[in-house]
């Protein structure tokens, strides 16, 4: 599977220059355009490859070198720069950088040099990340349902998590409030952060507050917020209680009156798992939506675990330790995480400092779990994916009241699918899935 590569110069121009070029020749690509913002995405996402500006006000591109070597000492690193004094040259050199190149680029040499470090996108990746960018195949009452791009941080491979994406994203545009019900421990400040770059915001933090703490501040301290353009204006608030919508409600109302730039602003309320569904929407309309589980979305759970054990077998030079056994792969997808993405973390975090460098094993990952993990025979593996994708298909089925047909064409099944059982009979729709 392609990998992803990190595209970071201060110059958004020509950051997203490089980014084109990259993604026209059939590679993933994320832009940064300042050196603090791309050590954040270093530290969520695992990249094959960065390439970097050197000359950068407030961190130089040796800075960032120095702090990116320090997540991963062995990650491929091409810097590019206008002319570079000997001095320069020596200090990335010692800096094991794995290669300098100037401006401007020969664009043949620099992508020979590009497919050294970074894999292209086979073409069933790039039919399905172009449908992720127009989806022209999708009918038109879905057309403004469909985000701009592939989330970069949360992961929607279900059903469900895409149409929880999708209403999100809606929402975000339609309004300036968005209320979010997540289990424990989930992963809703991942779709956030997609939210706020497909907003126009880049890579720009986006600033967390407490409700209380937001519904005290006069409407000063909320222009204050609002025009620091060194944060995103998506300002995500912490709900405690469903108590707490309708005030939130009527809070947003009059900050919308008094602050004008609040307009052009998305104010996102997250509330933790302390309300049934029904209650939450009931309290939100058309405003609120709901972030599944990750026991009910195999797939992302899947990403998260393998994302996450490469992110931290990287770091601790263990390559191998990225990789599951199959009696694992079963084991992390059977299991019911009840605190969700916050828990893959600290499981996959303990596995791989447990491990050898080695595939992480049945043992290793029931070291951390206990007994309650479940063993199982690798066939059986393909199978428990395969339960889950027919699950999956039953829920968007039953979730946007499509017919199988619109069904089909909107998720790209084939013209030949026009039956539930159609559905079941289908082969899994990415036959990775049932390996992390």
């Amino acid at each position: 599977m392609a990998g992803r590569i990190l595209v970071l110069d201060d110059e958004e121009n020509y950051a997203e220059m490089l980014q084109d070029l990259l993604r026209q020749h059939n590679y993933r690509v994320d832009m940064a355009t300042r050196p603090e913002r791309a050590i954040d995405q270093l530290e969520e996402i695992p990249y094959d490859l960065v390439i970097s500006d050197y000359k950068m006000p407030v961190m130089d591109g040796a800075e960032f070198l120095r702090k990116a070597r320090e997540l991963y000492p062995n990650l491929p690193f091409i810097l590019v720069s206008g002319l570079m004094n000997t001095p320069e040259l020596v200090k990335v050199a010692n800096m094991s950088v794995t290669l300098v190149m100037e401006k401007p680029l020969d664009t043949a040499a620099f992508l020979a040099h590009v497919a050294k470090f970074a894999e292209q996108m086979t073409s069933e990746e790039k039919e399905a990340f172009d449908r992720e960018l127009t989806d022209d195949d999708v009918s038109a009452v879905h057309k403004d349902q469909h985000y701009p791009e592939a989330p970069r941080f949360f992961s929607a491979g279900c059903a469900i998590s895409t149409h929880f994406m999708q209403k999100a994203w809606n929402i975000s545009q339609n309004g300036t409030g968005l209320f979010i019900l997540e289990p424990v421990g989930g992963d809703a400040t991942l779709a956030v952060k997609d939210i706020s770059a497909w907003r126009g915001n880049q890579d720009k933090p986006i600033q967390e507050l407490g409700f209380e703490a937001f519904t005290t501040a006069d409407a000063s301290k909320v222009k204050e917020l609002l025009s620091d353009e060194e944060h995103s204006h998506v300002l995500s608030i912490r709900l405690t209680s469903l108590d707490q919508v309708p005030e939130a409600q009527t809070h947003l109302a009059k900050v919308l009156q008094a602050v004008d730039s609040a307009k052009n602003a998305l104010f996102v309320y997250v509330l933790q798992g302390s309300a049934s569904d029904t209650q939450f929407l009931q309290k939100t309309g058309s405003v609120g939506c709901i972030l599944p589980p990750l026991c009910k979305r195999p797939i992302d759970l899947a990403q998260y675990a393998h994302r996450y054990a490469r992110l931290l077998a990287d770091r601790s030079s263990k390559p191998r330790a990225a990789e599951f056994t199959q009696e694992a792969a079963y084991a992390v997808l059977a299991f019911e995480w009840p605190k969700n993405y916050q828990q893959i973390q600290e499981v996959i975090s303990a596995v791989v400092e447990a491990s050898e460098d080695a595939p992480i094993s049945l043992e290793t990952l029931r070291g951390v779990l206990g007994e309650g993990v479940v063993a199982a025979p690798e066939s059986r593996l393909a199978e428990f994916v395969k339960k889950a994708q027919i699950d999956q298909l039953k829920d968007e089925l039953l979730a946007s009241g499509d017919s199988v047909v619109v069904l089909a064409r909107r998720l790209g099944l084939g013209s030949n699918v026009e039956t539930e059982d159609d559905l079941k009979r289908l082969p899994l729709l990415n036959p990775k899935l049932s390996n992390l």
